[in-house]
Protein backbone atom coordinates (compact mmCIF):
# COMPACT_ATOMS: atom_id res chain seq x y z
CA UNK A 1 0.00 0.00 0.00
CA UNK A 2 1.38 3.40 -0.98
CA UNK A 3 1.37 6.02 1.77
CA UNK A 4 1.13 9.56 0.42
CA UNK A 5 2.30 12.53 2.43
CA UNK A 6 0.26 15.66 1.77
CA UNK A 7 2.12 18.93 2.15
CA UNK A 8 0.16 22.15 2.51
CA UNK A 9 1.38 25.50 1.30
CA UNK A 10 0.32 27.46 4.33
CA UNK A 11 1.51 26.38 7.74
CA UNK A 12 -0.09 28.08 10.74
CA UNK A 13 2.48 28.56 13.47
CA UNK A 14 4.14 31.27 15.48
CA UNK A 15 7.00 32.80 13.51
CA UNK A 16 9.90 34.79 14.81
CA UNK A 17 10.75 36.03 11.33
CA UNK A 18 8.70 36.16 8.16
CA UNK A 19 7.69 33.59 5.55
CA UNK A 20 5.54 34.57 2.60
CA UNK A 21 3.39 31.48 3.16
CA UNK A 22 2.49 32.76 6.62
CA UNK A 23 1.78 36.36 5.61
CA UNK A 24 -0.34 36.02 2.48
CA UNK A 25 -2.75 33.14 3.15
CA UNK A 26 -5.47 32.55 5.65
CA UNK A 27 -6.23 28.93 4.84
CA UNK A 28 -4.42 25.72 4.05
CA UNK A 29 -4.31 24.59 0.44
CA UNK A 30 -2.39 21.75 -1.18
CA UNK A 31 0.06 22.18 -4.03
CA UNK A 32 -2.29 20.32 -6.36
CA UNK A 33 -5.28 22.52 -5.48
CA UNK A 34 -3.23 25.71 -5.72
CA UNK A 35 -2.09 24.71 -9.20
CA UNK A 36 -5.67 23.97 -10.31
CA UNK A 37 -6.86 27.39 -9.07
CA UNK A 38 -4.10 29.38 -10.79
CA UNK A 39 -3.53 30.36 -14.41
CA UNK A 40 0.18 30.95 -13.84
CA UNK A 41 2.69 28.99 -11.75
CA UNK A 42 6.43 29.58 -11.70
CA UNK A 43 9.57 29.14 -9.66
CA UNK A 44 11.60 32.24 -8.83
CA UNK A 45 13.98 33.95 -6.42
CA UNK A 46 12.40 36.76 -4.41
CA UNK A 47 14.80 39.57 -5.26
CA UNK A 48 13.27 42.81 -3.98
CA UNK A 49 10.17 44.26 -2.33
CA UNK A 50 8.50 47.40 -3.60
CA UNK A 51 8.50 49.84 -0.72
CA UNK A 52 5.34 51.68 -1.77
CA UNK A 53 2.47 49.51 -0.60
CA UNK A 54 -0.97 49.76 0.90
CA UNK A 55 -1.82 48.28 4.26
CA UNK A 56 -3.16 45.16 2.53
CA UNK A 57 -1.04 44.77 -0.60
CA UNK A 58 2.64 44.69 -1.44
CA UNK A 59 4.73 43.77 -4.47
CA UNK A 60 7.69 41.40 -4.63
CA UNK A 61 10.01 41.08 -7.61
CA UNK A 62 11.07 37.57 -8.60
CA UNK A 63 13.93 36.43 -10.82
CA UNK A 64 12.32 33.79 -13.03
CA UNK A 65 13.79 30.28 -12.95
CA UNK A 66 11.10 27.94 -14.32
CA UNK A 67 7.57 28.37 -15.65
CA UNK A 68 5.29 25.47 -14.75
CA UNK A 69 1.99 26.78 -16.08
CA UNK A 70 0.79 29.74 -18.15
CA UNK A 71 3.97 30.27 -20.15
CA UNK A 72 2.22 32.15 -22.97
CA UNK A 73 0.44 34.44 -20.49
CA UNK A 74 3.73 35.23 -18.77
CA UNK A 75 5.56 35.77 -22.07
CA UNK A 76 2.90 38.26 -23.23
CA UNK A 77 3.03 40.03 -19.86
CA UNK A 78 6.83 40.25 -19.95
CA UNK A 79 6.81 41.70 -23.49
CA UNK A 80 4.27 44.38 -22.57
CA UNK A 81 6.15 45.31 -19.41
CA UNK A 82 9.64 45.16 -20.96
CA UNK A 83 10.80 42.54 -18.46
CA UNK A 84 13.09 39.70 -19.46
CA UNK A 85 13.52 37.47 -16.42
CA UNK A 86 12.06 39.63 -13.65
CA UNK A 87 8.41 39.38 -12.59
CA UNK A 88 6.63 41.63 -10.12
CA UNK A 89 3.85 39.89 -8.19
CA UNK A 90 1.20 41.53 -6.02
CA UNK A 91 0.47 39.86 -2.68
CA UNK A 92 -2.45 40.42 -0.33
CA UNK A 93 -1.43 40.39 3.31
CA UNK A 94 -3.89 38.49 5.50
CA UNK A 95 -1.67 38.40 8.59
CA UNK A 96 0.25 41.22 10.15
CA UNK A 97 3.99 40.93 9.61
CA UNK A 98 5.70 44.25 10.39
CA UNK A 99 9.23 42.85 10.05
CA UNK A 100 8.43 40.83 6.96
CA UNK A 101 9.64 43.22 4.31
CA UNK A 102 13.11 43.86 5.67
CA UNK A 103 13.72 40.15 6.15
CA UNK A 104 12.49 39.21 2.68
CA UNK A 105 15.21 41.34 1.11
CA UNK A 106 17.26 38.15 1.40
CA UNK A 107 16.58 36.17 -1.83
CA UNK A 108 14.56 33.00 -1.30
CA UNK A 109 13.49 30.26 -3.69
CA UNK A 110 9.69 30.02 -4.06
CA UNK A 111 6.98 28.45 -6.18
CA UNK A 112 4.31 31.10 -6.85
CA UNK A 113 0.73 30.25 -7.88
CA UNK A 114 -0.97 33.33 -9.35
CA UNK A 115 -3.59 34.78 -11.67
CA UNK A 116 -3.48 37.73 -14.06
CA UNK A 117 -6.15 40.29 -13.17
CA UNK A 118 -7.33 43.69 -14.38
CA UNK A 119 -8.77 44.83 -17.69
CA UNK A 120 -5.58 44.13 -19.62
CA UNK A 121 -4.46 41.33 -17.31
CA UNK A 122 -1.40 43.37 -16.39
CA UNK A 123 -1.40 42.60 -12.66
CA UNK A 124 -0.07 39.27 -11.43
CA UNK A 125 -1.74 38.52 -8.11
CA UNK A 126 -0.47 35.62 -6.03
CA UNK A 127 -3.00 33.20 -4.62
CA UNK A 128 -0.56 30.87 -2.88
CA UNK A 129 3.16 30.39 -2.46
CA UNK A 130 5.47 27.71 -1.10
CA UNK A 131 9.19 27.34 -0.65
CA UNK A 132 10.78 25.42 -3.50
CA UNK A 133 12.32 22.04 -2.82
CA UNK A 134 12.74 18.94 -4.96
CA UNK A 135 9.64 17.25 -3.57
CA UNK A 136 7.43 20.30 -4.22
CA UNK A 137 8.88 20.58 -7.72
CA UNK A 138 8.06 16.94 -8.50
CA UNK A 139 4.51 17.33 -7.20
CA UNK A 140 3.85 20.34 -9.41
CA UNK A 141 5.10 18.54 -12.52
CA UNK A 142 3.15 15.39 -11.62
CA UNK A 143 -0.04 17.43 -11.25
CA UNK A 144 0.61 18.83 -14.74
CA UNK A 145 0.74 15.30 -16.18
CA UNK A 146 4.46 14.50 -16.27
CA UNK A 147 6.14 11.25 -15.26
CA UNK A 148 9.07 11.22 -12.86
CA UNK A 149 12.48 12.06 -14.28
CA UNK A 150 14.69 9.21 -15.41
CA UNK A 151 18.15 8.85 -13.87
CA UNK A 152 20.83 11.15 -15.24
CA UNK A 153 22.67 9.44 -18.08
CA UNK A 154 26.37 8.63 -17.96
CA UNK A 155 28.59 11.61 -18.73
CA UNK A 156 29.48 11.67 -22.42
CA UNK A 157 33.23 11.82 -21.62
CA UNK A 158 35.36 10.84 -18.63
CA UNK A 159 37.12 14.24 -18.50
CA UNK A 160 37.49 17.62 -20.22
CA UNK A 161 33.80 18.63 -20.16
CA UNK A 162 30.94 16.40 -21.27
CA UNK A 163 27.15 16.47 -20.98
CA UNK A 164 24.55 14.25 -19.38
CA UNK A 165 20.78 14.26 -19.72
CA UNK A 166 17.65 12.98 -18.06
CA UNK A 167 14.25 12.55 -19.67
CA UNK A 168 10.58 12.31 -18.72
CA UNK A 169 7.36 11.78 -20.65
CA UNK A 170 3.87 13.23 -20.70
CA UNK A 171 1.20 10.94 -19.25
CA UNK A 172 -1.68 12.76 -20.93
CA UNK A 173 -2.43 14.10 -24.40
CA UNK A 174 -0.43 17.28 -23.90
CA UNK A 175 1.72 18.71 -21.10
CA UNK A 176 3.07 22.20 -20.51
CA UNK A 177 6.81 22.19 -19.91
CA UNK A 178 9.89 20.41 -21.22
CA UNK A 179 10.92 16.76 -21.48
CA UNK A 180 14.73 16.89 -21.26
CA UNK A 181 17.18 18.40 -18.80
CA UNK A 182 20.87 18.67 -19.61
CA UNK A 183 23.92 19.62 -17.56
CA UNK A 184 27.70 19.69 -17.91
CA UNK A 185 29.84 17.03 -16.25
CA UNK A 186 33.46 15.90 -15.73
CA UNK A 187 34.84 19.39 -16.22
CA UNK A 188 38.29 18.47 -14.89
CA UNK A 189 41.35 18.16 -17.14
CA UNK A 190 42.20 14.83 -18.79
CA UNK A 191 45.88 15.43 -18.01
CA UNK A 192 45.05 15.22 -14.30
CA UNK A 193 42.55 12.34 -14.41
CA UNK A 194 42.91 8.58 -13.99
CA UNK A 195 39.65 6.74 -14.81
CA UNK A 196 40.11 3.53 -12.83
CA UNK A 197 37.19 1.67 -14.40
CA UNK A 198 38.73 2.20 -17.85
CA UNK A 199 41.82 0.14 -17.00
CA UNK A 200 42.29 -2.74 -19.41
CA UNK A 201 45.06 -4.73 -17.70
CA UNK A 202 43.41 -7.96 -16.60
CA UNK A 203 45.94 -8.70 -13.86
CA UNK A 204 44.49 -5.97 -11.63
CA UNK A 205 40.93 -7.38 -11.79
CA UNK A 206 39.74 -9.99 -9.32
CA UNK A 207 38.28 -12.24 -10.57
CA UNK A 208 39.46 -11.78 -14.17
CA UNK A 209 37.84 -8.96 -16.10
CA UNK A 210 35.88 -11.28 -18.39
CA UNK A 211 33.91 -12.44 -15.34
CA UNK A 212 32.84 -8.94 -14.32
CA UNK A 213 29.17 -8.28 -14.99
CA UNK A 214 28.07 -5.33 -17.16
CA UNK A 215 24.99 -3.39 -16.05
CA UNK A 216 22.05 -4.15 -18.39
CA UNK A 217 20.62 -0.61 -18.46
CA UNK A 218 23.93 1.30 -18.53
CA UNK A 219 26.57 0.32 -21.05
CA UNK A 220 29.48 2.06 -19.31
CA UNK A 221 28.86 0.59 -15.84
CA UNK A 222 29.93 -2.55 -13.96
CA UNK A 223 27.95 -4.58 -11.45
CA UNK A 224 30.19 -5.57 -8.56
CA UNK A 225 29.57 -8.46 -6.22
CA UNK A 226 31.23 -9.01 -2.85
CA UNK A 227 34.14 -10.86 -4.46
CA UNK A 228 34.72 -8.38 -7.34
CA UNK A 229 37.45 -5.80 -6.88
CA UNK A 230 40.41 -4.02 -8.49
CA UNK A 231 43.78 -4.00 -6.70
CA UNK A 232 46.52 -1.87 -8.23
CA UNK A 233 49.75 -0.26 -6.91
CA UNK A 234 49.50 3.55 -6.95
CA UNK A 235 52.88 3.75 -8.69
CA UNK A 236 51.24 2.26 -11.81
CA UNK A 237 48.72 5.08 -11.96
CA UNK A 238 50.96 8.03 -11.16
CA UNK A 239 54.36 7.27 -12.74
CA UNK A 240 55.01 10.94 -13.46
CA UNK A 241 54.55 12.08 -9.86
CA UNK A 242 57.80 12.96 -8.11
CA UNK A 243 57.17 10.32 -5.44
CA UNK A 244 55.47 7.89 -7.91
CA UNK A 245 52.49 7.88 -5.58
CA UNK A 246 48.98 9.26 -5.29
CA UNK A 247 49.26 12.98 -4.43
CA UNK A 248 48.40 14.15 -0.92
CA UNK A 249 45.96 16.65 -2.38
CA UNK A 250 43.57 15.01 -4.82
CA UNK A 251 39.91 14.49 -5.72
CA UNK A 252 37.80 11.39 -6.18
CA UNK A 253 34.66 11.30 -8.37
CA UNK A 254 32.33 8.32 -8.53
CA UNK A 255 28.90 7.46 -9.91
CA UNK A 256 27.17 4.59 -8.16
CA UNK A 257 23.89 2.80 -7.57
CA UNK A 258 22.90 0.44 -4.77
CA UNK A 259 20.01 -1.92 -5.42
CA UNK A 260 19.86 -3.43 -1.93
CA UNK A 261 21.00 -2.25 1.50
CA UNK A 262 24.66 -3.12 1.74
CA UNK A 263 27.99 -2.63 3.48
CA UNK A 264 31.38 -2.64 1.83
CA UNK A 265 34.37 -0.64 0.64
CA UNK A 266 34.10 1.33 -2.59
CA UNK A 267 37.60 2.84 -2.58
CA UNK A 268 40.60 2.38 -0.33
CA UNK A 269 44.24 3.50 -0.13
CA UNK A 270 46.29 1.08 1.95
CA UNK A 271 49.91 0.61 2.94
CA UNK A 272 51.34 -2.84 2.26
CA UNK A 273 53.80 -2.63 5.16
CA UNK A 274 51.71 -0.66 7.68
CA UNK A 275 48.19 -2.06 7.65
CA UNK A 276 46.93 0.46 10.20
CA UNK A 277 47.41 3.37 7.76
CA UNK A 278 44.61 3.74 5.21
CA UNK A 279 41.99 6.02 3.66
CA UNK A 280 38.72 4.26 2.92
CA UNK A 281 35.33 5.23 1.46
CA UNK A 282 32.68 2.77 2.64
CA UNK A 283 28.95 2.21 2.22
CA UNK A 284 26.87 1.98 5.39
CA UNK A 285 23.26 1.43 4.34
CA UNK A 286 21.98 4.62 2.70
CA UNK A 287 25.05 6.69 3.58
CA UNK A 288 28.79 6.76 3.08
CA UNK A 289 31.60 7.14 5.55
CA UNK A 290 35.18 8.19 4.95
CA UNK A 291 37.69 6.62 7.33
CA UNK A 292 41.19 8.06 7.68
CA UNK A 293 43.47 5.99 9.91
CA UNK A 294 47.01 7.08 10.80
CA UNK A 295 49.52 6.65 13.60
CA UNK A 296 47.97 9.75 15.23
CA UNK A 297 44.43 8.39 15.34
CA UNK A 298 41.37 7.71 13.22
CA UNK A 299 38.84 10.10 11.69
CA UNK A 300 35.40 8.96 10.58
CA UNK A 301 33.37 11.39 8.45
CA UNK A 302 29.77 10.34 7.78
CA UNK A 303 28.33 11.51 4.45
CA UNK A 304 24.50 11.43 4.13
CA UNK A 305 23.85 10.39 0.54
CA UNK A 306 20.39 8.77 0.30
CA UNK A 307 21.73 5.75 -1.56
CA UNK A 308 18.79 3.48 -0.64
CA UNK A 309 16.49 4.62 -3.48
CA UNK A 310 17.94 2.35 -6.22
CA UNK A 311 18.87 5.48 -8.22
CA UNK A 312 22.23 6.56 -9.63
CA UNK A 313 24.12 9.05 -7.47
CA UNK A 314 27.20 11.15 -8.13
CA UNK A 315 29.60 11.54 -5.21
CA UNK A 316 32.85 13.50 -5.17
CA UNK A 317 35.31 14.69 -2.58
CA UNK A 318 38.51 16.74 -2.59
CA UNK A 319 41.32 16.84 -0.05
CA UNK A 320 43.10 20.19 0.09
CA UNK A 321 45.79 21.61 2.34
CA UNK A 322 46.44 17.94 3.21
CA UNK A 323 43.65 17.78 5.81
CA UNK A 324 40.55 19.67 4.62
CA UNK A 325 37.83 17.51 3.06
CA UNK A 326 35.19 18.98 0.70
CA UNK A 327 32.27 16.68 -0.17
CA UNK A 328 29.70 17.01 -2.98
CA UNK A 329 26.62 14.77 -3.34
CA UNK A 330 24.62 14.82 -6.58
CA UNK A 331 26.31 18.00 -7.79
CA UNK A 332 25.60 19.97 -4.61
CA UNK A 333 28.07 20.88 -1.87
CA UNK A 334 27.38 18.65 1.14
CA UNK A 335 29.99 19.44 3.78
CA UNK A 336 33.53 20.53 4.59
CA UNK A 337 35.41 18.69 7.34
CA UNK A 338 38.86 19.02 8.89
CA UNK A 339 40.64 15.71 9.37
CA UNK A 340 41.67 15.63 13.02
CA UNK A 341 44.77 13.59 12.31
CA UNK A 342 46.22 16.83 10.91
CA UNK A 343 47.30 15.61 7.49
CA UNK A 344 46.63 12.90 4.96
CA UNK A 345 49.16 10.12 5.42
CA UNK A 346 49.91 8.55 2.02
CA UNK A 347 52.46 5.74 2.45
CA UNK A 348 55.13 5.17 -0.21
CA UNK A 349 53.95 1.59 -0.73
CA UNK A 350 50.33 2.57 -1.34
CA UNK A 351 47.85 0.24 -3.06
CA UNK A 352 44.47 1.29 -4.42
CA UNK A 353 41.56 -1.08 -3.91
CA UNK A 354 38.16 -0.66 -5.55
CA UNK A 355 35.07 -2.59 -4.53
CA UNK A 356 36.25 -4.90 -1.78
CA UNK A 357 33.21 -6.66 -0.22
CA UNK A 358 30.96 -4.14 -2.00
CA UNK A 359 27.81 -5.07 -3.92
CA UNK A 360 26.42 -2.46 -6.29
CA UNK A 361 26.83 -0.72 -9.64
CA UNK A 362 29.74 1.59 -10.50
CA UNK A 363 29.71 3.82 -13.57
CA UNK A 364 32.60 6.14 -12.74
CA UNK A 365 35.52 6.09 -10.36
CA UNK A 366 38.17 8.67 -11.20
CA UNK A 367 41.13 10.06 -9.26
CA UNK A 368 42.01 13.63 -10.22
CA UNK A 369 45.34 15.25 -9.39
CA UNK A 370 43.65 18.43 -8.19
CA UNK A 371 42.28 19.57 -4.84
CA UNK A 372 39.43 21.50 -6.51
CA UNK A 373 37.94 18.89 -8.86
CA UNK A 374 35.07 17.60 -6.68
CA UNK A 375 32.89 20.57 -7.60
CA UNK A 376 33.60 19.90 -11.29
CA UNK A 377 32.07 16.41 -11.43
CA UNK A 378 28.72 17.83 -12.49
CA UNK A 379 27.03 21.21 -12.62
CA UNK A 380 24.07 22.04 -10.40
CA UNK A 381 22.74 24.29 -13.20
CA UNK A 382 20.58 22.55 -15.78
CA UNK A 383 19.40 23.50 -19.25
CA UNK A 384 15.75 22.72 -20.03
CA UNK A 385 15.11 21.35 -23.52
CA UNK A 386 11.81 20.71 -25.24
CA UNK A 387 12.30 18.03 -27.89
CA UNK A 388 9.13 16.71 -29.55
CA UNK A 389 11.19 14.06 -31.35
CA UNK A 390 11.84 12.20 -28.09
CA UNK A 391 8.75 10.14 -27.30
CA UNK A 392 7.92 7.43 -24.84
CA UNK A 393 7.13 3.97 -26.23
CA UNK A 394 6.71 0.50 -24.73
CA UNK A 395 10.44 0.00 -25.30
CA UNK A 396 11.32 3.24 -23.48
CA UNK A 397 12.39 6.62 -24.85
CA UNK A 398 12.94 6.72 -28.62
CA UNK A 399 14.28 9.46 -30.89
CA UNK A 400 12.05 10.06 -33.92
CA UNK A 401 14.41 11.96 -36.21
CA UNK A 402 13.30 14.74 -38.51
CA UNK A 403 15.09 16.15 -41.53
CA UNK A 404 16.37 19.00 -39.44
CA UNK A 405 16.57 17.78 -35.87
CA UNK A 406 18.20 20.95 -34.56
CA UNK A 407 15.07 22.98 -35.30
CA UNK A 408 12.89 20.69 -33.23
CA UNK A 409 14.89 21.18 -30.03
CA UNK A 410 14.00 24.26 -28.00
CA UNK A 411 16.09 25.44 -25.05
CA UNK A 412 13.91 26.93 -22.35
CA UNK A 413 14.51 29.95 -20.11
Amino acid sequence: MEIRTVTFLTLIFSVKGCDLEYVISGKEISIEDALALSTVAFRGFSSAIKETMTSDNFTIYFDLITVYKGEKLLNDWRKLNNYFRKINVTFSMTRNGPNCFAENKVPRDYIVFANLIGEDQQVIRAGSVTKWDENADLRVWKALGWSQWSDWSSCSVSCSAGIQQRTRHCLQEKCAGFNIEQRHCNLFSCNETVALLNLRDDKYFHPSMDRWQPVPDRATAWRLSANSYIWIPAIRLFPDEECHNIPKEFSLALTMRILNATLGTIFSLRSRSRQYIYLSLEVTGADLKLIHATEKGTDVVRIPAGLDDSQWHQIAFSIRDENILDVYVDCEWSRTEILLAHSLDVPDDCDIIIGYLFSGDLDQLSIINSDQAAKLQCSSSVIAIEDPDVRYTKEGFKLFAKKNLAKSRTHRY
